[in-house]
């Protein structure tokens, strides 16, 4: 993250007019460490970690664990997809995979056995492995709103197919989708990090 960007989001955080979540597929502590701005509330697996304390169930703890072992095998010889374990969840990227199966069929024939149990969410050049009781980002800013007063509107930004339910959640709120125009349930749209940068400094002149 660029200084400037963390200084706007430091800006925001310090008005008692916001509250600002980062909400992220990565563990609480990873994106805590990159962006680094205190006074943030950092929700790490999709909104889960930093909400909930309660571990996996056993029964979902040993899906995940089956899965990552089969995935494990059968991607071990592609230099192309590597497995990411998180701990509740496991995330296989495949960046300029080679022709052959679809990472995701694979994964597909893999989950089916426990798909009262788990599901598979796709992000950019990767698909990962979530038990169900993680529930989405949609869950997770439906939690967070509950907890603030119901006049406050909710701004959201995100880049990622996985931002889809969250989107959804927010029908009466600012939703952004980041990138190429494309079909989503986002209400405004903007072309990249640094169009981000200025929305959220004008945020903060206009507001903060």
């Amino acid at each position: 993250m660029e200084a400037s960007l963390r200084q706007i989001l430091a800006t925001l955080t310090r008005s008692p007019r916001f509250f600002v979540w980062v909400i992220s597929g990565r563990r609480q502590a990873d994106i805590r460490t990159r962006i680094g701005v205190a006074g943030i509330r950092y929700l790490g697996l999709h909104g889960w970690e930093g909400r909930s304390a309660a571990p996996l169930g056993e029964s979902s703890s040993l899906a995940l664990a089956g899965v990552k072992s089969w995935a494990g095998g059968l991607f071990a010889s592609s230099p192309n997809v590597w497995i990411e374990d998180k701990g509740f969840s496991i995330a296989v990227h495949h960046r300029e995979t080679p022709a052959g199966p679809p990472v995701e069929e694979m994964l597909e024939s893999m989950v089916e056995p426990f798909k009262d149990l788990l599901r598979i969410a796709p992000s950019k050049d990767a698909h990962e492995v979530i038990p169900l009781e993680l529930e989405d980002k949609g869950a997770a800013v439906k939690h967070q709103m509950a907890c603030v007063c119901s006049s406050a509107l909710p701004i959201y930004v995100g880049d990622d197919s996985i931002d889809e339910p969250a989107f959804a959640a927010l029908r009466r709120g600012v939703t952004v989708k980041v990138g190429r125009a494309r079909r989503s349930k986002a209400r405004y749209r903007l072309s990249d990090a640094r169009e981000v940068g200025h929305f959220l400094e004008r945020l903060g002149a206009e507001f903060a």
